[in-house]
C-alpha cells in the first residue's frame, strides 16, 4: 500500500483554512454607500418618526400612527436582517465542520467518507460566488422597486392630509422640512428593503444549491433531531422573520381601517379605498412570501435527505433481514441448540432490534415543530387583516 504523501494533509488543512477564511471575509454589502444606508436608515426612521410624534401633538392626524407603526416594522426587520447576515456564514461553516456535505455518489462510493477534493472545491466555488451575486447590478434594481412601492404608499397616505388637517406649527417652512425628512427616511428605507430582498433571495438560492450539488451524510442520532442539518432550518426561519414585520404591519393597518373608526385618519372615503386596496394587494403576497421563503430553499435539501435516507435504509434492511434469519434459525433449531448458544442468539437478536429502533427514525426535513410554530405565528395578523377586509366587503354587499 502506497503511503500518503507528506504534503497531502497540509494541502487539505490549507484548503480547510481557505474555506473558513472565505466565509469569514464574505462581504454581503460591498458598497460603502449602501453600508451607510443600511446603518443609517434605522437611525433616520427613528429620528423622523420621533419628530412626527411631537408634530402629531399639533397636527392630530391619525395618519401619523400609520407612519409610526411602519417605522417600527422597518427597524425590527433590519434587526432581523443584521442577525441573518451574521449567522449565514456561520451556518455554512458549521455544516462543513460537521462533515455533512459529501460528494455525490457518482464521485465517491461512500458518503460517510471524509470530504474529497471535488466536494471541497465545489464548496469553495459556492462560497466565492456569494459576494459577487449579492453585490451585482440586480440589487440596485430591487432597491428602485422598493422606492417605487414606498413612494406609492406615501402618496396614498398623504392624500388629503394637507387639505383636511389643520397644522398649528409656527411657520410653514418648519412643517415642510418635517414632511420632507419623514418621507425621505421612508424612501431610503424602501431602497434598503429592496436591496435586502435581493440578498435574501441569494441566501435562499445558496441553501437550495447545497442540496443540488452535494449528498448529505445524515447523522441520524444527532441531538438536533434533524441529522445535523437543523442550522439550515434555523436560517430559513430567519429568512421568513426578516420579511414578516411587513405583512404583520399591513395586517394591522387593515384591521385598523376595517374595524376601527376611520374618521380618526381624517381621510376622505374616496381616498381611503385605494389605500385599503393597495394594502390588501401587498399583504397577501408578502404573507405568502414568508411561507415560500421558508420552504422553497428546503426543497432540494429535502430531496437530498430522502436520498440519504434511502441509502441508510439499505443498512436497516440488512439488519432486519439478519434479525429474521436469526429468529428463523432459533425457531427451527430450538430442539438441537445448546442453551448457551440459544441465549447467545437471543441476545444478538435483541441487540440488533435495539440498533434498528435507535436508527430507524431517519429525518427528511431540517426543521422541527418549533420552526413551524414560529412560521405560523407570522401569519396570524395578516390573516386577521385579510379576514377583516373580507367581512367589510360582505357587509358592503349587504347594504
Amino acid at each position: 500500500m502506497k503511503p500518503p504523501q507528506p504534503g497531502a494533509k497540509v494541502t487539505e488543512k490549507r484548503t480547510g483554512d481557505g474555506i473558513e477564511q472565505n466565509l469569514s471575509r464574505i462581504q454581503i454589502i460591498q458598497s460603502q454607500t449602501l453600508k451607510w444606508l443600511f446603518d443609517g436608515v434605522p437611525i433616520a426612521v427613528v429620528a423622523s418618526t420621533t419628530l412626527l410624534t411631537f408634530a402629531g401633538w399639533y397636527s392630530k392626524t391619525g395618519v401619523d400612527l400609520l407612519y409610526l407603526s411602519a417605522g417600527l416594522a422597518i427597524v425590527i426587520s433590519i434587526l432581523f436582517t443584521r442577525d441573518l447576515f451574521e449567522q449565514f456564514p456561520k451556518v455554512l461553516l458549521m455544516l462543513w465542520r460537521r462533515k455533512i456535505l459529501c460528494p455525490r455518489q457518482r464521485e465517491a462510493a461512500a458518503p460517510h467518507a471524509s470530504p474529497s477534493q471535488p466536494a471541497r472545491k465545489m464548496f469553495l466555488e459556492v462560497i466565492q460566488a456569494i459576494p459577487e451575486r449579492m453585490n451585482n447590478y440586480v440589487g440596485p434594481i430591487w432597491g428602485v422597486l422598493g422606492v417605487v412601492v414606498a413612494g406609492w404608499l406615501i402618496w396614498l397616505l398623504d392624500t388629503d392630509v394637507l387639505q383636511q388637517v389643520y397644522l398649528n406649527l409656527r411657520t410653514p417652512f418648519s412643517w415642510a422640512v418635517l414632511v420632507f425628512l419623514v418621507r425621505l427616511a421612508f424612501l431610503m428605507a424602501g431602497f434598503v428593503a429592496g436591496t435586502i430582498a435581493w440578498r435574501i433571495l441569494v441566501i435562499a438560492d445558496t441553501v437550495s444549491k447545497l442540496g443540488k450539488l452535494f449528498d448529505f451524510d445524515l447523522q441520524i442520532n444527532h441531538p438536533d433531531a434533524c441529522g445535523g442539518l437543523r442550522p439550515i432550518g434555523d436560517l430559513c426561519l430567519k429568512l421568513a422573520y426578516v420579511i414578516s414585520p411587513f405583512p404583520i404591519l399591513l395586517g394591522l393597518w387593515l384591521v385598523f381601517i376595517n374595524l376601527l373608526d376611520i374618521r380618526f385618519l381624517r381621510m376622505a372615503p374616496e381616498n381611503l379605498g385605494p389605500l385599503s386596496s393597495t394594502i390588501i394587494f401587498l399583504t397577501i403576497p408578502t404573507a405568502i412570501l414568508c411561507i415560500f421563503i421558508f420552504f422553497l430553499p428546503l426543497g432540494s435539501v429535502h430531496a437530498t435527505m430522502l436520498r440519504a435516507k434511502s441509502r441508510l435504509q439499505i443498512e436497516l434492511d440488512s439488519i432486519s433481514q439478519e434479525i429474521h434469519q436469526l429468529s428463523t434459525s432459533l425457531l427451527t433449531r430450538a430442539n438441537d441448540l445448546a442453551p448457551q448458544r440459544g441465549t447467545s442468539l437471543e441476545e444478538k437478536i435483541e441487540f440488533l432490534k435495539r440498533v434498528y429502533a435507535r436508527n430507524s427514525q431517519i429525518p427528511t426535513w431540517p426543521y422541527k415543530s418549533t420552526h413551524l410554530w414560529g412560521l405560523i405565528s407570522t401569519q396570524v395578523v395578516p390573516s386577521l387583516g385579510v379576514i377583516s377586509s373580507l367581512v367589510g366587503i360582505v357587509r358592503g354587499f349587504g347594504k
